[in-house]
């Protein structure tokens, strides 16, 4: 398909949001820019790619139809119903949450902050002990890296890590009510990153940064949906935060690669994208992980030679929870990889769901994805409420990773949410006001 082409699709789709939404950042924008990026960087072919296979094209513009017509079910559900969206003036004071210029929010960011930094710096001791000092830590990297794939490195306590997600999106909410970036918005990051370094792993840092930015964009629309307050937001001290935080990421992700050793010489890398592969932050790998992931689902269509349970990795979690009382099989924790031609196990969303479901499940899960998230959005807008913003936030999670894998295989996708419930609902409890329920009148 013409790169131009591609663009165009994507950029109208961009818009298409922006007027159903009245908002830059939505799911329709943020689908079509990520999966749009991936097709768009694999038809480069900075790589040696094959040529994508006319069944692979129907199948994304399947699902990316499914996924548009999911959306515009609940748009034509609206119209006949009449429930059209109304401006609400905002009144965050029943909610101890808000109270105090959002005191006790900020700190209960700094709580889960601090669980985090425990966990990190209890995960540098265990591998201190293991390799004698944190040089010989870095100089195993690719050691580290596997004793940790095979879950061979134990946790202190088990769970306790998932609670730093609990403070990422306290975060996101407490920026944008503050209006301005601060150490705090970055501080849960943070300590994920320390964490990440002990795994010489990135997928956390992603899923984090996600976390976070999805949830300061979709809190600061309920906050600029005020007819009569203007929650500003200083635009230098986000350019800067921004900036920062982008610094930090790359600079932590190039470390982590250095480390690992891998290696940057592909057969048959263009000269344009081989001239970077010296280069600290944006090297050949970083092309094959924005590019590759549609090469290796059309690979998987090619070949056809898996054999999963019904919904094994789209439910790995409780695939892998049934395993340790023998009632199904322990799930690979890796998927199969491929040579496209380099080796690569990750295959977009698309490729677990059609393992998972067969051909139903690429036109049914885009499909539900639009509906339900579209149904949130209009839902938290109408009757605010940190359960349902949360809920919201996560299946933006899933779009945001659509490129790479169907994200609900991952624990902390569960154990996230899980903790964030039970904090919200205790926090409720004690201080007995409702913190979850933000706005319960129409004005």
């Amino acid at each position: 398909m013409s790169l131009l082409l591609i663009v165009f699709i994507s950029i109208s789709s961009i818009l298409i949001g922006k007027i159903l939404f009245k908002k830059w950042f939505n799911h329709l924008a943020l689908y079509s820019l990520i999966m749009g990026g991936l097709i768009f960087f694999y038809e480069l072919k900075l790589l040696p790619y094959p040529q994508l296979k006319p069944l692979v094209w129907f199948l994304v513009i399947s699902a990316f139809l499914a996924y548009l017509l999911g959306i515009i079910t609940i748009f034509s559900a609206k119209n006949l119903s009449n429930n059209k969206l109304v401006n609400k003036k905002i009144d965050l004071s029943n909610s101890n949450l808000f109270n105090n210029n959002g005191r006790l929010l900020k700190y209960s960011v700094l709580f889960f902050c601090l669980i985090g930094l425990f966990v990190a710096l209890h995960r540098w001791y265990i591998l201190i002990g293991y390799f004698g000092s944190i040089q010989n830590v870095i100089l195993n990297a690719a050691v580290v890296y596997r004793l940790n794939a095979k879950g061979e490195i134990k946790e202190f306590i088990p769970f306790l890590p998932s609670f730093i997600y609990v403070g990422v999106f306290l975060s996101g909410i407490y920026t944008a009510y503050r209006g301005k970036f601060s150490f705090l918005s970055f501080f849960p990051i943070i300590t994920i990153i320390l964490k990440e370094l002990t795994y010489f792993g990135r997928g956390e840092m992603l899923f984090s940064s996600m976390e976070f930015i999805i949830t300061f964009f979709l809190f600061r629309h309920f906050l600029s949906n005020d007819p009569d307050k203007k929650f500003k937001f200083s635009r230098n001290n986000a350019f800067v935060a921004i900036i920062i935080l982008l610094g930090i990421l790359i600079t932590a992700s190039s470390f982590i690669r250095v480390s690992r050793g891998i290696k940057e010489n592909f057969v048959g890398t263009s000269r344009q994208l081989n001239q970077f592969k010296d280069n600290f932050l944006f090297t050949p790998s970083v092309y094959l992980y924005l590019s590759s992931d549609i090469g290796v689902f059309n690979k998987y269509m090619v070949l056809e030679d898996e054999e999963t349970g019904f919904g094994e990795n789209t439910f790995h979690f409780f695939y892998e929870l049934l395993s340790r009382f023998d009632i199904v099989k322990k799930p690979n924790p890796f998927q199969k990889g491929y040579f496209i031609p380099m080796w690569v196990n990750t295959g977009t969303y698309l490729r677990e769901i059609h393992a998972d479901f067969g051909i139903a499940g690429i036109f049914l899960i885009p499909y539900l994805l639009g509906l339900t998230i579209t149904f949130l959005w209009f839902k938290f807008y109408k009757s605010p409420n940190l359960i349902i913003l949360m809920f919201l936030v996560y299946l933006f999670i899933i779009i945001g990773f659509s490129f790479l894998v169907m994200v609900t295989r991952l624990n902390q996708w569960y154990f996230a949410q899980l903790f964030t419930i039970i904090y919200l609902f205790l926090f409720e409890k004690i201080s007995g006001k409702k913190n979850i329920v933000l706005l319960e009148n129409e004005t």
